[in-house]
């Protein structure tokens, strides 16, 4: 089986790459002016080509059997790049996918589809979607798109993940812990929170490859279950031998941060992430992986304080 990665220079990507290798031949498929060297192995093949011009994507799909669809826009400041990365990316890789009869795609969507919520029920693949952010938004609206293809498709969908190679914006949990001993939140520090560390992503994504069960299905993968933020924090206290402190801020701060955000993005187009970040401090954010666990067997190992260890590490050394 051949198998194509989009995103795959990216965070989630990087670590994908290296684990389909293993198995599979893999060809990526990058811009000329992406740094490949995370990427080069024997078994890894570069295609060179972008989303968002349909007429280069023909050439990297073929032979291809499998393709994961990674690739979208997670940090910009601008919506319109939500659209075009996240929608009109997707709509060129479906066309181009259909006309090389590719067999399957798997499609790493998010949890930010969901409507938030304020109690501590889990969320299934089965609860409402409708996204307060435009990056769930345009997710949701990728989502669609596979879901009157043809193709045969899976959907996957995460929480933040967490590891390595993250990239600052994201990770600032794990900043703040390092280098300011504090961690702010808005919510209560019982809130619920699902993470997934990217192993534990990698090994369901991997487990999809080869099943045939799955097709026209979504699966939520996370952690094996939820933690409360002061279980999130306790454990970072463990690992780095030192008492991280709370800073609880007064949810009207959050709410006025958050009439920012929407004007920011109706008025001038512009979205910030951290301010989405903050909102979301204020929900439940817990999610059931019983449905990916039965099906296909996924069954995530790895514990909150082996990631938070392997990942304040990598932030400590680089």
């Amino acid at each position: 089986m051949n198998i194509l990665v989009t995103g795959a220079t990216g965070f989630i990507g990087r670590h994908l790459t290296a684990a389909l290798s293993k198995i599979y031949p893999v060809r990526c498929l990058v811009r000329k002016s992406s740094d490949i060297s995370a990427l080069v192995n024997s078994n890894v093949g570069i295609a060179y080509g972008d989303l968002l011009v349909k007429n280069s994507l023909g050439p990297a799909l073929d032979g291809i059997d499998l393709v994961y669809h990674l690739g979208g826009e997670v940090y910009s400041r601008r919506k319109d790049d939500y659209y075009k990365g996240n929608v009109l990316a997707t709509q060129n890789l479906l066309e181009a996918c259909k006309e090389k009869a590719i067999r399957k795609i798997i499609f790493l969507s998010s949890t930010g589809v969901y409507k938030p919520v304020t109690t501590k029920t889990l969320l299934t693949e089965e609860s409402e979607c409708d996204p307060i952010s435009f990056y769930g938004k345009t997710k949701l609206d990728a989502e669609g798109l596979f879901k009157k293809s043809d193709i045969p498709w899976v959907i996957v969908r995460a929480p933040v993940i967490y590891g390595p190679y993250q990239k600052s914006v994201l990770n600032r949990f794990f900043l703040d812990a390092i280098n300011k001993r504090k961690v702010y939140i808005f919510g209560d520090r019982n809130n619920l929170r699902s993470l997934c560390f990217i192993d534990n992503l990698v090994e369901g994504l991997v487990l999809l490859a080869d099943k045939e069960c799955v097709y026209k299905k979504t699966y939520i993968m996370s952690d094996i279950s939820p933690y409360t933020y002061g279980e999130m924090i306790e454990t970072a206290s463990k690992v780095m031998a030192q008492r991280i402190e709370v800073v609880q801020l007064p949810s009207l701060l959050g709410d006025a941060l958050w009439k920012i955000y929407r004007l920011m993005g109706s008025v001038f187009g512009l979205w910030f992430v951290e301010l989405y970040a903050i909102k979301k401090t204020q929900f439940h954010e817990g999610y059931d992986i019983t449905k990916a666990r039965d099906d296909i067997g996924y069954s995530p190992i790895v514990t909150l304080e082996t990631g938070i260890k392997r990942t304040i590490e990598w932030i400590t050394n680089n």
